[in-house]
C-alpha cells in the first residue's frame, strides 16, 4: 500500500475513538444543559418556600408578643382588639382572630370589638395547647369571612391553667405576591399545596381546595424535594419541580413545559455536533494534504538515495554511518528539538509547580474569605436578633404608656422594662467598641497597683443582689494584689459573674473564688449550668462563638464577652482558660494574672 492509504488508515483510527468520544462528550452536555435549567426552577422552588416560612415566622413572632402580653394576661380583650387591629392595618388579606380553648371565636378584627358573632367549638382547637406549640393549618373556609384562607394559631396562656387560642388568618391570595415575578415564564404551572395535599393557590383559576391528583401526591410523598417527570391534566408534558417548606409542611410545585427545559440543550448539542463534524472534515482534508505532501517528499528521499547508492563523486563522504547530508540534518535536528524539549518541559514543570502553589494559595485564601462571609453572616443574624429583642421590648413598653386607661403600676412596670432593655443596648454597643479597639490596638491601660479581691467582691455584690437569690453562691475571696486597670478588670470580672448566671438555671449553684498561686492571682468561677460541648471549647473564646442557643435566642448576646476576657486577660499580662465535662455538667473559667507585692 502506499503512503497515502496508510495516512488515511492512521486518520481513521484516531479519528474514530475521538468521534464516539465527542458523541459521548454531545450526550453529556445535553444532560448538563438540562441539568442547569432544572438546578435554576429548583432554587426559585426553594426560595419559594422559604419566603413562605418567612411569612410564616413573622406571624408566629407577632402571635408569640400577643400570647405573652400583659393585656393578655389581664385578659383585657378591648385592648387586644385596639392592637391587633393596628397591626393588621393596610393589609386586607391578613387577619388575627382570639379564641377560646374550644374555638369559639371571642374576637376577629375583621370586625369592631363587640359586634355580635356566630360561633361554635372546632375541632381543631384540641391540637392547640400551651405544650403543642404553633399549629400551621391547611386550606379552610373562613368562619366569619368565608374566603379560602390558611391559618397560623398558638396558646396563650392565662391564670389558673386557662388559655385562649390567639390566630393569624392569611387569605390564600395573601401569598400570590411570592409568586409574582418575572423569572416565571407564563406558561409555567405553579401550585402550593398544604399537607393534605389540597391547593392553597394555583396558576390556573377556580381549582383552589382542590386535592393533588394521586399519583402527583406520591411522588412528592416520597422524598422532601425532587424532579419528576409527568403529563397535566390538558396532556402537557412538564418537569415537575417540588421542595417542602420546613415550618408548614405545604409543598410548593413548579411544572416547566419539558420543550422549554430540552429546546437550548438540544440547540447547543446541535452546534456542537455541527462544529464536531466541521472540526472533523478539516482534519481528514488536512490529513489529505500532508499525505501527499509527504508522499512527495518520500519520493525525493527515494531519488537522493537512489543517487548516493548510484555511486556519484558529487557527493563526499559523511563523518556519520547514514552518508545522507538530509538525514544527518535530520538527526541533528532532532537531537536539538530534544533539547529544546526537554528546556521546554522543565520551563513548564516550573510554571506547573507555580501554578500549583497559586492554587493552594488561592483555595487557602478563599476558604479565609468563605469563613470571614460565614462569620460575618452569622454576626450581622445575631446583632439583628441581639437589637430586634430589646427595641421590640421598647416597642411594647411605650405601647403600654400610650394606654388611655394605664395604671400606676403598668407604667412603672412598662418604664423599668425601657431601662431594662436600653442598659442591654449600650452594653451591646459598648461590647462592640471595645472589640474594635482591642483588634485595632488603639485600647489604652491605665495601671496601678490594685486589689483583685476588692474588685471581685464588689461585682459580686452587685450581682448577687441583681440576681436576687435565684442561685446558691460559694464565695471565698481573699486579698490579692496585681498590676492593672481598674476598669478593665472590673470588666473580666463583671462578664465572667454574667456568663455564669446567665448559663446556669434557677436553683443551680455559683461559686467564685479568688486566690494566690506560685506568684500568680487565680479567680476561678464555677457553675452548674448548661455545660460546654467539647467541640466548642477550643474556639469559646473566639469572637462571635457561642454555645447553642434557641430559636428565640432566650439566653442572648453576641459572642464577644469571653472575646474580650481573653484580649484584655492579655494585655494584662495574664491568661484565661475553661473546663467543663459537656452540655450539662457546668462549667469553670480560671483566670490567672501576676502577682504584684504589696506592702
Amino acid at each position: 500500500m502506499k503512503t497515502r492509504t496508510y495516512l488515511f488508515l492512521m486518520a481513521g483510527a484516531i479519528l474514530l475513538p475521538v468521534t464516539l468520544a465527542s458523541w459521548i462528550g454531545l450526550s453529556m452536555l445535553l444532560d448538563r444543559e438540562r441539568e442547569s435549567r432544572l438546578r435554576g426552577v429548583r432554587e426559585m422552588v426553594r426560595a419559594t418556600a422559604f419566603q413562605i416560612d418567612r411569612e410564616i415566622a413573622t406571624a408566629e413572632a407577632g402571635l408569640r408578643a400577643v400570647a405573652q402580653s400583659e393585656s393578655m394576661r389581664q385578659r383585657d380583650y378591648a385592648g387586644l382588639h385596639r392592637w391587633m387591629r393596628a397591626n393588621n392595618a393596610g393589609d386586607a388579606q391578613s387577619w388575627t382572630v382570639l379564641s377560646d380553648s374550644s374555638g369559639r371565636t371571642r374576637f376577629t378584627t375583621l370586625e369592631s370589638f363587640g359586634a355580635a358573632l356566630t360561633t361554635r367549638p372546632h375541632a381543631w382547637a384540641r391540637e392547640v395547647t400551651p405544650a403543642s406549640g404553633t399549629r400551621v393549618s391547611g386550606f379552610f373556609t373562613g368562619e366569619h369571612s368565608q374566603r379560602p384562607t390558611v391559618s397560623v394559631s398558638m396558646a396563650a396562656p392565662l391564670d389558673g391553667g386557662a388559655y385562649d387560642i390567639v390566630s393569624q388568618i392569611f387569605d390564600v391570595r395573601h401569598f400570590e405576591r411570592i409568586l409574582d415575578h418575572d423569572a416565571i415564564g407564563d406558561d409555567w404551572k405553579v401550585a402550593i399545596f398544604d399537607r393534605a395535599g389540597l391547593a392553597l393557590m394555583r396558576s390556573r383559576p377556580g381549582d383552589l381546595g382542590q386535592p393533588m391528583r394521586p399519583d402527583l401526591l406520591a411522588a412528592t410523598r416520597a422524598a422532601r424535594s425532587g424532579v419528576f417527570r409527568h403529563r397535566t391534566s390538558q396532556g402537557d408534558e412538564v418537569y415537575g419541580v417540588f421542595t417542602h417548606s420546613r415550618i408548614s409542611g405545604w409543598t410548593v410545585m413548579i411544572g416547566v413545559p419539558v420543550a422549554e427545559i430540552e429546546a437550548p440543550a438540544r440547540t447547543a448539542t446541535l452546534y456542537a455536533g455541527a462544529l464536531l463534524l466541521l472540526i472533523l472534515g478539516l482534519a481528514a482534508g488536512a490529513a489529505a494534504l500532508l499525505g501527499r505532501k509527504l508522499e512527495s517528499a518520500l519520493r525525493q528521499a527515494a531519488a537522493a538515495a537512489r543517487a548516493l547508492s548510484g555511486g556519484s563523486g558529487a557527493v563526499a563522504p559523511l563523518p556519520v554511518a547514514t552518508r545522507v547530508v538530509e538525514v544527518d540534518a535530520l538527526v541533528a535536528g532532532l537531537s536539538q528539538s530534544r533539547a529544546a524539549l526537554e528546556r521546554e518541559r522543565m520551563a513548564r514543570q516550573r510554571l506547573q509547580d507555580e501554578r500549583e502553589r497559586l492554587l493552594v494559595s488561592e483555595q487557602g485564601a478563599r476558604k479565609v474569605a468563605e469563613a470571614q462571609s460565614r462569620a460575618k453572616d452569622d454576626f450581622l443574624a445575631m446583632l439583628g436578633h441581639e437589637l430586634r429583642n430589646p427595641l421590640a421590648a421598647i416597642s411594647g413598653a411605650l405601647a403600654v404608656l400610650d394606654m388611655p386607661t394605664l395604671r400606676p403600676e403598668m407604667a412603672a412596670s412598662a418604664r423599668e422594662i425601657s431601662r431594662r432593655q436600653t442598659r442591654h443596648l449600650t452594653r451591646i454597643v459598648d461590647d462592640l467598641l471595645d472589640v474594635q479597639r482591642i483588634l485595632s490596638g488603639k485600647i489604652v491601660l491605665h495601671p496601678a497597683p490594685l486589689d483583685l479581691g476588692a474588685i471581685v467582691g464588689a461585682s459580686l455584690e452587685a450581682r448577687m443582689l441583681v440576681d436576687a437569690g435565684a442561685h446558691a453562691w460559694d464565695v471565698s475571696v481573699a486579698g490579692a494584689w496585681v498590676t492593672g486597670d481598674r476598669t478593665r478588670l472590673e470588666q473580666i470580672v463583671d462578664n465572667l459573674l454574667h456568663n455564669a448566671i446567665k448559663y446556669t438555671p434557677a436553683g443551680g449553684r455559683i461559686g467564685v473564688s479568688v486566690h494566690g498561686e506560685g506568684g500568680e492571682v487565680v479567680v476561678r468561677v464555677s457553675d452548674t449550668g448548661v455545660g460546654i460541648a467539647p467541640e466548642l471549647q477550643p474556639m469559646i473564646f473566639d469572637a462571635l462563638v457561642q454555645g447553642p442557643t434557641s430559636i428565640d435566642r432566650a439566653q442572648g448576646g453576641l459572642g464577644l464577652g469571653l472575646a474580650l476576657v481573653r484580649q484584655l486577660a492579655s494585655l494584662h499580662g495574664g491568661s484565661i482558660e475553661v473546663e467543663s465535662g459537656g452540655a450539662g455538667h457546668g462549667s469553670t473559667f480560671t483566670l490567672r494574672l501576676p502577682a504584684t507585692p504589696h506592702a
